[in-house]
């Protein structure tokens, strides 16, 4: 038990008195609670400008472009009269579409004939932008064609138009948002990247300066400590900032603690075993500075598995990353009880064995690495 404490108290006075260690594990995972989700405060995309190109200057059109007008998501900025005016804008991303109303789309839609189609173009660098764009435009064009037939159903004796209406209840997502999409998923990948790029870190430098774990008690201690501060800083974004930011939270407490615990424990094992290959601390950032991104594609979040190729799929599964952004978005954003996730806890816990006794065999049969002598 001495050779535990030890190492605990070893591990995080290292931390705190060693600068990029503290701003790794400690800072950066608390700013990065404030400025990641910042980015997504608003949810969806508003506001967005587009331009229009009217051939037709019907009443039909008209209705159009007054409900483009009043289409939240959209903020019409230029009425030309010319395609290649409008195209000229777009390319330059003045705008980030534009509406083409082709000449006779009215006596298009009077006659039953089927008119010349209403054209969208669109800026597909972003795709959140242009999905709403795209929502906002069949809005405007549907209402506009339901009024335009108006009056000729009533004419033919038919009172009211009945369409079809589609109810949509959202069961997770309440808000329809981006930001409750990405960032309950990518606040794992955070939790992960600031502990496995913290403890790599530190190990490194615990090599370069000839510094060895005594026992196996004093490694243990050691990823305790490392545990310790990777579970405050999971709490701190599934209790405060999902909170704070207003991102759907339905798990329960119990089951996310589990998760939680499970998906740390592994990535201190994995950050200690690949901390043992480096000799040197800034070395880590060298080698994997540009390892976030990789770690958010295979987590099955942006890319499902079944689109992957199986061999990267089974790949991904080494990862903590992986089987915790898994879990602990179904518990916390989908009220998954332990029972649903239990191949992802289960994963986890075969990782946390695996990379243990890796770390073990390593640190305690590896000759340390001297400082060089200083001339």
């Amino acid at each position: 038990m001495s050779d535990v404490l030890k190492g605990l108290r070893q591990t995080l006075h290292a931390v705190f008195t060693t600068r990029p260690a503290l701003i790794i594990l400690v800072l950066a995972g608390f700013l990065y609670g404030f400025y990641y989700p910042a980015a997504y405060q608003h949810q969806v995309a508003t506001r967005l400008p587009i331009a229009l190109v009217d051939l037709d200057q019907s009443p039909a059109s008209r209705k159009i472009t007054e409900r483009l007008l009043a289409t939240p998501q959209l903020r019409l900025v230029e009425q030309l009269g010319d395609f290649e005016s409008a195209r000229t804008l777009l390319e330059k991303r003045q705008v980030d579409g534009l509406v083409l109303i082709p000449a006779n789309f009215e006596r298009g839609v009077l006659s039953g004939t089927r008119p010349d189609a209403v054209a969208f173009y669109l800026n597909g660098a972003y795709i959140v932008r242009v999905s709403a764009i795209g929502e906002g435009l069949q809005a405007a064009l549907q209402d506009a064609v339901a009024q335009a037939l108006e009056a000729p159903a009533r004419a033919l004796g038919i009172r009211k138009l009945t369409p079809v209406q589609l109810i949509v209840h959202p069961l997770f997502n309440t808000r329809e948002g981006y930001g409750s999409y990405v960032v309950p998923g990518v606040a794992v990948v955070i939790v992960h990247q600031t502990l496995f790029m913290g403890i790599v870190l530190l190990m490194g430098e615990r090599r370069r300066l000839g510094q060895r774990f005594a026992s196996a008690g004093e490694l243990l201690g050691s990823g305790l400590a490392f545990v310790l501060i990777g579970l405050m800083t999971a709490l701190f974004y599934f209790g405060f900032v999902f909170w704070f930011q207003d991102y759907p939270r339905a798990g329960g407490f119990g089951a996310m603690l589990l998760g939680a615990l499970l998906f740390v424990a592994a990535t201190v094992a994995f950050a200690l075993f690949i901390g043992s290959f480096f000799d040197r601390g800034e070395r880590s950032a060298q080698f994997l500075a540009a390892s976030s991104a990789l770690v958010f594609f295979l987590s099955g979040v942006p890319w499902p598995f079944a689109a992957m190729p199986a061999p990267l799929a089974a790949l991904a599964q080494l990862l903590p990353s992986t089987s915790g952004v898994q879990a602990l978005v179904k518990i916390n954003q989908m009220d998954a009880q332990l029972r649903d996730v239990l191949p992802e806890l289960g994963t986890l816990a075969a990782l946390l064995a695996v990379y243990g006794a890796l770390a073990l065999r390593r640190y305690l049969k590896r000759p340390a690495v001297r400082a060089p002598a200083s001339p």
